[in-house]
């Protein structure tokens, strides 16, 4: 398994396209393209957010038969809580795709994101689409990643290539996300700022294996990052699969699946620190390090409370060591937590063990927290299971990009 260039027109079969279609004021690409040459399987996380955005409850029913040829994506306009026209403009969003490439509505999967409750200029978006579907390239990965940003300041995509018996398959992904960050996705089956993340490859692969891989990667990665503690009503995570490199189809609980999932896995963790290290404002790229948790569930539970936690986000940008709000959020975690048993380590010094402090010198303790990369690890003494988070400083350039956002 190896890295390499390309992001999603690295797969065989896919070709991708970004522009400017006149929603963003500042004139950077803000529709973005991703195409099949074949009809794919195909399967999505969605934000689990009560409030959700009219793309996520349309791409949710064009995945319930599990296929998929289009992605078609805006960035700087969320239409979100902008009523039943909302729906309609993402309808008419998906069949302008549709008809400028000559497949069926229902393959066509739509996102947007960006501010909440503005009516999406629609006419501009299915103005742009003649243009956009001749600019189709496949090199049109980085031009894509550009089109679907928002506050971030780079793009992100990656690329990975593996064997599947004798087969070289590859697998891209570009995704966004630099603020309102703080994923709970849930996979979509028909039984039941926003991060987007648009991943493409050319495996042969089941339905169930893709959902199944794609669910696996999610919660260790993006479910595990958290840059402010608010979950969009946007988040998204779409795998498209062509089966063009005619490898042995991937089904699960095989080591054909096992490579799959952790191929995804590792494009997931690579682009969450990504969006970390590029959060609206940050300083400082943060791990959480659980450990010895009496379950998974307890590990994941304590990591994520610690890392969305605003006083400790708060200390992280003042370079304060401040370990106590670190027990703090761990106590409330809902996780089994012994205060006896509890050990925190700030980089490779211990500051809590036996239910009280350890000595430090202060100096050297201020100087870790003031480093742009930290380390927290918390050893809960209690079981065998352990998890990471990654978050980043709660700055005041942060609360000046967000008082003004809108505006």
């Amino acid at each position: 398994m190896k890295i390499i260039h390309g992001g999603v027109t690295a797969p065989l079969g896919f070709k991708a396209s970004g522009l400017h279609c006149g929603i963003k004021k500042s004139k950077k690409k803000d529709l973005a393209l991703i195409v099949s040459e074949k009809i794919c399987d195909a399967a999505g996380t969605f934000t689990t957010n009560k409030v959700q955005a009219s793309c996520v409850h349309i791409n949710k029913d064009h995945l319930k038969d599990g296929r998929a040829q289009v992605i078609i994506a805006n960035s700087g306009n969320a239409n979100c809580m902008t009523g039943e026209s909302g729906f309609e403009n993402s309808r008419s969003m998906a069949l302008a795709a549709a008809r400028g490439l000559g497949v069926q509505k229902k393959d066509i999967l739509v996102a947007s994101t960006g501010v909440i409750g503005k009516p999406l200029p629609i006419k501009k978006i299915v103005g742009a689409l003649p243009q956009l579907v001749k600019d189709l390239d496949k090199h049109g990965s980085e031009s894509a990643a550009h089109a679907i940003l928002t506050t971030d300041r780079m793009a992100k995509e990656v690329a990975m290539e593996f064997h599947v018996g004798s087969r070289r398959v590859r697998i891209g992904a570009i995704a966004k996300g630099a603020g309102m960050i703080h994923p709970e996705m849930a996979i979509h089956t028909p039984k039941h700022a926003t991060m987007l993340c648009f991943v493409t490859t050319d495996a042969v692969a089941a339905p169930a294996a893709l959902r199944a891989a794609l669910d696996r990667a999610c919660q260790k990665t993006f479910n595990m990052i958290t840059i402010d503690g608010d979950m969009s009503t946007n988040d998204m995570v779409l795998i498209l699969a062509n089966g063009m490199a005619q490898n042995k189809k991937i089904v699960e609980n095989t080591k054909e699946f096992r490579v799959l999932a952790k191929a995804l896995e590792t494009m997931f963790l690579a682009i969450s620190k990504l969006m970390i290290r590029d959060a609206e404002g940050a300083t400082k790229f943060v791990e959480i390090f659980v450990k010895n948790a009496a379950t998974r569930e307890d590990a994941r539970r304590v990591a994520k409370s610690i890392a969305s936690s605003n006083l400790v986000k708060c200390a992280l940008f003042g370079s304060d060591p401040n370990w106590g709000r670190i027990a703090a959020a761990a106590g409330y975690s809902g996780a089994h937590v012994d205060p006896w048993k509890l050990v925190i380590h700030l980089g490779k010094e211990a500051v809590l063990r036996n239910g009280g402090r350890v000595k430090q010198n202060a100096a050297n303790l201020n100087r870790i927290f003031s480093q742009k990369n930290v380390k927290i690890t918390v050893d809960l003494g209690l079981g065998k299971f352990s998890a990471s988070s990654y978050t980043c400083d709660l700055s005041t350039n942060y609360v000046r990009i967000n008082s003004a956002y809108r505006t």
